[in-house]
């Protein structure tokens, strides 16, 4: 679906352009914009450290379920009217979250929140695709991405300066004149129709879709740093998503699966480059989690030094993301590619090399080099998963898309707390104290050793599979540095 030809000239998608990168930095903000007001919230609404938890994983796990979506909505409603109803609901949620009166309440607006945000993500990156022509993909889809990238740093910022200046409910209504602001973008902009009937609707696969999704990514999300062993709840959501998964896939081959269409994964650039969106996802986001926690506990540093670890690499990786989106179609995407992961390489194996006597200057150094690394990758990726792509198979692909990145931030971030914890258990194993609720009488010294030990090891890991993911870049299906595509644009 493209801009109607009776749109001249490049300045007719400025204002949209603008638009959709605002509510993508919104969607990704309000991921975490609540992470500093979570002991204010906490204490506001009667509840302990669970309900921080559960308000942060439910928006994740609403977004998770509602991205692969997108196409069906889309079909069944029409770009216009699903993007202003999608940012309408958003908005209401928001407003809603601000005036909740219980924990409850605020997780089930949370989730209403999250299943709008879900949609937000996907469509806005198809509809980037849809108004601009081909050879302009990697240049808008390095935005679209810096613009992603800003939401989670700008989040918890705006969340802080809210919390502070009244309380954690400001923050939520933060979003209310930002989504006037997208939905008023986009009201002079006029669609072709869509091409095709609505899609009907599969209820039952719809049904076994949302238990799929649903259930894993609340495994993964509450599974982090809580033992398998012991935990019933992790155990009924991890099989409840297996048996949920197989009864999807049952089904799509013997009746077909309307709500998404698994045929995206036919082409191989899309297929592969979801697989690399997974990784990269996943060996960014456990990077982001684990420095401030390991700049916290072994090396003892305040809550805004350990954050600060994390402040350069953000802003180099929107950088570098800006200005690979002007090298996309001069340079080969594999050299690219390779270049990329093998910074991301470099950068954890920096980081694996962390000492406790210059931890901050190693921290920063090797995150900034992994950072630098992520950003040659996301907009050489997102180009050629697009790229031979059918434009009405776009925003499918783009739901499923960004379903993986979700996927992969959780899973990535579970895989490697349960390493961590493993790690920590093994170097303390020698220790006849470190026995069960007896290791936090340790002394201090010994238990920051060990922690230290293991988040290097960690490191390590994923040093080698960022290194391990490499040849694979060269199956793309690419002709030189053209952009994949170009010729039929």
């Amino acid at each position: 679906m493209m801009l109607e030809a009776s749109h001249p000239l490049q300045s007719s998608r400025v204002l949209p352009t603008c638009g959709l990168m605002i509510a993508t930095a919104l969607q990704a903000a309000d991921a975490l914009i609540v992470n500093v007001a979570l002991p204010q919230l906490e204490r506001d609404l009667g509840s302990g450290v669970e309900l921080g938890a559960w308000v942060i994983t439910s928006y994740l796990c609403a977004t998770a379920v509602a991205a692969p979506l997108t196409g069906w909505l889309r079909s069944r409603y029409g770009v216009r009217r699903l993007w202003s109803r999608t940012i309408g609901v958003f908005i209401v949620a928001s407003l809603l979250c601000s005036a909740a009166p219980s924990g409850a309440t605020l997780i089930l607006f949370r989730v209403l929140q999250g299943a709008a945000g879900g949609v937000i993500l996907p469509l806005s990156q198809a509809i980037l695709l849809d108004i601009y022509p081909k050879q302009q993909h990697g240049r808008m889809l390095a935005v679209w991405g810096a613009a992603l990238m800003v939401g989670p740093i700008i989040g918890p910022l705006a969340g802080g300066i809210a919390t502070d200046l009244a309380s954690w409910r400001l923050a939520f209504v933060i979003n209310f004149p930002f989504g006037i602001l997208a939905i008023w973008s986009m009201a002079r902009v006029r669609f072709a129709p869509d091409a095709g009937q609505p899609r009907p609707v599969d209820g039952m696969g719809l049904v076994l879709l949302i238990v799929a999704i649903g259930a894993l990514q609340l495994c993964l999300e509450r599974g982090v740093g809580r033992s398998w062993l012991n935990s019933p709840e992790l155990w009924a959501e991890g099989s409840l998503a297996a048996v949920a998964f197989g009864a999807l896939l049952y089904r799509a081959r013997r009746s077909g699966f309307s709500v998404f269409r698994l045929g995206v994964f036919k082409d191989i650039n899309f297929a592969l480059a979801a697989f690399y969106n997974f990784a990269t996802s996943g060996l960014l986001f456990v990077t982001v989690v684990f420095l401030p926690a390991l700049a916290e506990g072994p090396f003892g540093y305040d809550a805004t030094l350990s954050g600060f670890t994390i402040v350069p690499r953000a802003a180099f990786m929107t950088l570098t993301m800006l200005v690979v989106g002007q090298l996309i179609g001069k340079i080969d995407y594999r050299i690219l590619l390779t270049s990329g992961w093998l910074l991301m390489a470099a950068g954890l194996a920096i980081l694996s090399k962390i000492t406790l006597a210059q931890g901050i200057e190693w921290m920063v150094v090797g995150s900034t080099v992994q950072a630098v690394g992520a950003g040659m990758l996301f907009t050489p990726h997102s180009t050629l998963a697009f790229s031979t792509l059918a434009a009405g198979l776009r925003t499918d692909a783009s739901g499923l898309y960004s379903l993986l990145r979700q996927l992969g931030f959780a899973s990535g971030v579970a895989l490697m707390t349960a390493i961590l914890r493993m790690r920590i258990a093994h170097d303390l194993e020698g220790l006849p104290e470190a026995t069960g609720a007896l290791v936090a009488s340790l002394p201090r010294k010994i238990v920051a050793t060990a922690t230290w030990q293991a988040y290097c090891e960690c490191f390590g890991v994923m040093a080698i599979a960022a290194l391990a993911v490499v040849p694979g870049v060269f199956l793309f299906r690419v002709r030189g540095g053209d952009p994949p595509g170009s010729s039929a644009s």
